[in-house]
């Protein structure tokens, strides 16, 4: 790494600073006084120091930011892999002998998710470090979940349908579009609705992009540059407070504290399924025949309904066809927990990688990257045990038993029937699209891969290579 000028007079600066200040009474001592010192010499040091202090006060500023970058600096982060020791971390219980994590559940859990509190002024379930709060954080995401769906899936199914009809509507006369932002504007419209009864349609859809844009921007910078991030979080609140018109500036009244666990958790996910299912050539339209079967009734039956087609892909169930997509595509790729151990003087941060515990070949078998939601149709006790996509026990996610498969489900069923392969083509902005749909490659399930999907209408991209 080269540093710039600036940067190298800095740290030449604190050098010459030390040596002056600690070795100057010590110069007749260690050095061979070949000549004498021409008179007035005794006076550089001191004129010396003068300048570089006030250099040093001058460059404060820089010296506090380089500081600030240093401590920022990512932490060593020990993985785990083994589906065994991944749960026994998540649940708190020791992972090998007597490694038994000294911090409480609660604070070993909001340690590694202050970033999320520095970029959007957060204070929820996990985040904070009061065990009290978190309890009851929970309690409430579980009521609201309960109220939400008390009046039946068919209602939140159709409604699911009609906000992505109303929004996909605008691309009908549109060469392409950013798959990635339609999907993102869907989702968010429809937690907004669920979470505070704002209907789908009064939101516009450019409010509605520019909020998701935000939080994904938000987010990106929490993991790498935590600078200034209350001055980049202000749009953000400001778009939310002139669509939602509430905020007390208390972080706990915060509507991101259940506006962000629950986005968050959708849409990347519908993402990559959509893509798998509506896409891929190997498919031939077959899971789409579920979804329709689903979308044409959304409850619990015809959710987990199982329709028989091929050898090569037996029976699979929306639910099956979600849970593949969680398999392959996991809302949260790693989960990080804050441990200190009895032996170790300072804490470390240790992660379950739920990605590869998802993709372990000893345990799913040899098609491991392969999207195939019939394996699902018997499951064995490893596999069952590797799969946790929303976490684990004591904190898996209060959604996890039905309203975000669901969700996930009624949402991809509804982009599949209005994005067809037969009037769209699926686009990549920078990359081989045809290389990774014809020969099976898994998607990039990154954040930022999200958003090279583009869907093209067939029609416009025939006229224009005729």
């Amino acid at each position: 790494m080269v540093l710039p000028m600036d940067r190298i007079l800095l740290l030449l600066s604190v050098l010459g600073a030390i040596l002056f200040f600690y070795l100057e009474p010590y110069a007749e001592l260690i050095s061979l006084r070949l000549v004498d010192r021409p008179k007035g010499f005794a006076m550089v040091p001191l004129v010396v120091n003068i300048g570089l202090i006030t250099y040093l006060w001058w460059q404060r500023r820089e010296i506090l930011r380089e500081l600030g970058r240093w401590r920022r600096q990512k932490p060593v982060v020990q993985r785990f892999s083994d589906p065994e020791i991944c749960l026994k971390l998540l649940s708190g219980a020791p992972w090998h002998d007597s490694l038994t994590n000294q911090l409480s559940l609660q604070v070993s859990r909001a340690i590694p998710n202050q970033r999320l509190v520095r970029a959007f002024q957060i204070d929820n379930g996990f985040t904070t470090k009061d065990e009290d709060y978190g309890r009851e954080f929970r309690k409430e995401a579980i009521t609201h979940i309960g109220d939400v769906t008390r009046g039946g899936w068919n209602r939140i199914g159709k409604w699911v349908q009609l906000t992505a009809s109303a929004t996909f509507e605008q691309y009908k006369d549109r060469k392409s579009a950013h798959l990635d932002v339609i999907i993102q504007v869907v989702t968010l419209k429809m937690i907004i609705f669920l979470l505070f009864d704002l209907q789908p349609d009064v939101i516009p859809d450019e409010k509605a992009a520019r909020i998701a844009r935000k939080i994904n921007e938000l987010w990106m910078l929490s993991k790498s540059d935590t600078r200034n991030l209350s001055n980049k979080f202000k749009p953000l609140q400001t778009e939310l407070e002139n669509l939602l018109g509430r905020w007390h500036h208390h972080k706990r009244d915060n509507p991101l504290n259940m506006i962000l666990p629950a986005y968050e958790t959708l849409w990347r996910v519908v993402v990559n399924c959509l893509i798998e299912v509506a896409f891929r050539p190997s498919v031939g339209g077959q899971w789409r025949t579920t979804l329709a079967a689903f979308a044409a009734d959304p409850n619990s039956k015809t959710f987990n309904h199982k329709l028989e087609y091929t050898s090569s892909y037996p029976m699979s169930s929306v639910a099956d066809i979600v849970k593949e997509a969680l398999r392959l595509y996991p809302p949260t790729r790693r989960i990080y927990r804050q441990v200190h151990l009895p032996s170790e003087s300072k804490s470390l941060l240790v992660a379950a990688d739920i990605e590869a515990c998802h993709r372990q070949r000893d345990i799913w078998l040899g098609d491991t990257d392969l999207y195939n939601p019939g394996r699902w149709v018997a499951v064995t006790e490893s596999q069952r045990q590797a799969f946790m996509p929303f976490g684990g026990k004591p904190w898996i996610c209060p959604a996890s038993s039905a309203f975000a498969p669901m969700m996930i489900g009624s949402l991809v069923a509804a982009f599949a029937e209005l994005i067809s392969a037969e009037d769209w083509e699926l686009h990549m902005v920078s990359g081989n699209v045809s290389r990774v749909l014809d020969d099976d490659m898994q998607l990039n399930s990154d954040r930022q891969e999200n958003s090279v999907w583009e869907i093209v209408k067939r029609n416009q991209w025939d006229m224009g290579t005729s």
